[in-house]
């Protein structure tokens, strides 16, 4: 059983009641929602975002009326990369609209939401791309909203029309958080970590850097995270998943691009979560030294 199945479903495959019981006890069975279930075997072969998109998917089916998620909830349905996966769902309705669903890990949000800021995505109700983005810039903490702010170009969206809808929520909550966020929001960055470096060496007294930096090398170009050209200095976020199952032929590509761009000069710096996350001070240091070494400030 690899799908999401509620009890008539797993009854209809023959199992009686004390079985799913049995099955529950010893671990077999996995309890996505109340009432839906999957293989415990099936579920953590799952990575976290599709765990809880299978919790919003059951918490949808077992509604008499399916919620319109919200927040980070809608952005996971939307196939943002979050910076980390909402440990609840959130779900958005108009004020006075349904009742409390009883779920503990179900947040049940109210504020005016016209027609045009629903869609469905697949099987799943969510606010509208556009609607997300302001209510994460508004709501969620400051970091994890400028990481979904810097994917607007996914919906087609800009800075600008963002901040055209922002008098809507006039002495409401968040607005000027939101409007910090946008101020923040740089789409040239392709991953959350390197969104979180960005904000990390924006915090820092250190030389702001260029971004997607292109550098000539002996085969090819390439586009380097960030870049400090004056000092030929180049800085790398690398995921810690970059390599994992990658073919050899991608790992000796990104080796013979990084020894490339050695050759046309520069010097490499690569940081992963741990260095920009837990360890942001030594890192920065670790840069500033770095930019002091280089040709360009000697």
């Amino acid at each position: 059983m690899t799908e999401l199945m509620n009890l008539t479903q797993l009854h209809h495959t023959g199992l009686s009641g004390h079985e799913i019981r049995r099955r529950l006890r010893d671990g077999e069975l996995h309890r996505v929602h109340p009432g839906y279930y999957m293989t415990s075997d099936a579920y953590r072969q799952l990575k976290p975002e599709e765990q809880s998109l299978l919790r919003h998917r059951a918490l949808s089916r077992a509604a008499s009326v399916p919620p319109v998620f919200c927040l980070a909830s809608a952005a996971l349905v939307h196939g943002l990369h979050l910076r980390r996966v909402p440990a609840r769902l959130h779900t958005l309705s108009r004020p006075g609209q349904g009742t409390h669903n009883g779920y503990a890990d179900v947040v049940r949000h109210q504020e005016p939401l016209p027609e045009t800021d629903i869609v469905t995505v697949g099987e799943l109700r969510a606010t509208s791309g556009e609607r997300t983005l302001l209510d994460c810039a508004r709501l969620l903490p400051f970091a994890d909203a400028v990481v979904l702010a810097d994917q607007a170009h996914r919906f087609g969206l800009t800075r600008v029309r963002l901040e055209n809808r922002l008098p809507e929520w006039t002495r409401r909550r968040g607005v000027r958080r939101a409007r910090r966020v946008l101020d923040a929001m740089d789409t040239r960055s392709e991953s959350v970590g390197e969104t979180l470096t960005r904000l990390m060496l924006a915090e820092s007294a250190l030389p702001a850097p260029e971004l997607q930096w292109v550098i000539v090398g002996r085969t090819g170009t390439y586009r380097a995270d960030f870049a400090w050209p004056e000092q030929r200095l180049v800085l790398e976020f690398d995921g810690e998943m970059k390599y994992a199952g990658a073919a050899a032929t991608v790992i000796r590509n990104e080796r013979r691009r990084e020894i490339e761009i050695q050759e046309a000069g520069w010097t490499v710096i690569r940081v992963g979560w741990h260095d920009v996350v837990r360890t942001p001070a030594a890192t920065v240091a670790r840069i500033e030294a770095a930019l002091h070494r280089s040709p360009g400030t000697r």
